[in-house]
């Protein structure tokens, strides 16, 4: 069974770092978006030096729509107030003139042609805890009024229910993550946002033109419902599957994500050999220093009885507040629920 911890400022310290892994953790997690190659350099030679056939798992940024890394300002965002979004090309033609602009302009990683592709109804932020309502488009921008508010700043993560990725292609930031992830020799390469086989196809041509040896394993990760409605073609093509539910469930819908779970799971086991990764919102109130809830504690049970071969722990171990208790405390379960 797979115990993956993701790394980020909380296990920084060697100590910490040590202390998830005696814990439990067998894999720990690099989220490309979220460090740079120099720190996740620095984190492989610690982890290896701690437990040398620890393994690791590369978690490429895929599809996910964020706030464009061209948005310079910072901006606070009150409810009932009016916001347009555009995409990256759009921005970069009146970024100087968006000083004198009456209306906050939000730049989101996308072209403006394909952002405008489909009708939305609703645009969230940072996993829905902010939210903005379509009312109109206006010449280049959408149109939106303020839901539930917040702070704007540049790589927040979007979620835009029905976006059409089928024109993205393998983005730069992913094949240079590739290359690193192979020069160093990282266990698996989890692609975000999967929503066709052709994603994992194009990922496979891009590796197999690397001059090495060295072949990881591919996971993908499921966080929208076209990738759970090509499920069966997807994972065909893959070594396992993620199911990333801090953004299937802002992408689909909190109630219809355990339908989707199923679906996804029953896929998998019909290919034999094939991991099943459950990621995200596994023990959130350990994350924010709280005792763990049943309906926490039933999930792990109820997904290991389903036959899961492994849990993503994220925020609990990257930034939580209690790293080291939160995977002793799953590690306790997967032993006691295991058959």
């Amino acid at each position: 069974m797979y115990i993956i911890g993701t790394v980020g400022p909380n296990v920084k310290d060697r100590t910490i770092l040590k202390g998830i892994i005696d814990s439990g953790v067998n894999v720990l997690r690099f989220n490309y978006i979220h460090g740079s190659e120099a720190e996740f350099l620095e984190f492989l030679e610690m982890a290896k030096d701690i437990k040398n056939d620890i393994e690791i798992v590369l978690d490429l940024s895929g599809t996910k729509v964020r706030v464009s890394s061209k948005f310079e300002y910072i901006y606070k965002i009150y409810n009932e107030e009016e916001v347009y979004f555009c995409g990256e090309d759009i921005y970069d033609q009146i970024k100087h003139n968006v000083s004198k602009m009456k209306k906050k302009v939000i730049p989101l990683n996308v072209e403006n042609k394909i952002l405008n592709q489909n009708e939305y109804e609703q645009i969230g932020i940072k996993d829905n805890t902010m939210s903005f309502s379509i009312i109109g488009k206006k010449h280049e921008f959408i149109r939106a009024v303020t839901i539930k508010g917040g702070i704007i700043r540049s790589g927040k993560g979007c979620n835009i229910k029905n976006l059409e990725r089928e024109n993205f292609s393998l983005n730069e930031k992913d094949k240079n993550a590739i290359e690193w992830g192979i020069e160093n020799k990282i266990d698996t390469i989890c692609q975000s946002f999967v929503e066709r086989k052709e994603d994992i196809e194009e990922m496979k041509i891009f590796i197999n033109n690397i001059e090495s040896e060295f072949k990881p394993r591919i996971w993908a990760k499921i966080e929208t419902l076209n990738g759970v409605n090509n499920i069966e073609n997807i994972v065909k093509e893959v070594d396992g599957v993620v199911i990333g539910r801090g953004d299937l469930i802002p992408e689909t819908s909190i109630e219809d994500t355990p339908i989707y779970e199923e679906k996804i799971i029953n896929e998998v086991a019909k290919n034999k050999g094939k991991d099943i990764i459950i990621g995200t919102h596994l023990l959130n109130s350990m994350k924010n220093g709280k005792m763990p809830s049943i309906t926490e504690v039933e999930s792990i049970y109820n997904f290991i009885k389903c036959g899961v071969t492994g849990f993503l722990l994220a925020g609990e171990t990257s930034i939580g507040k209690a790293p080291i208790k939160t995977v002793q405390f799953l590690n306790d379960l997967v032993k006691k629920y295991t058959p």
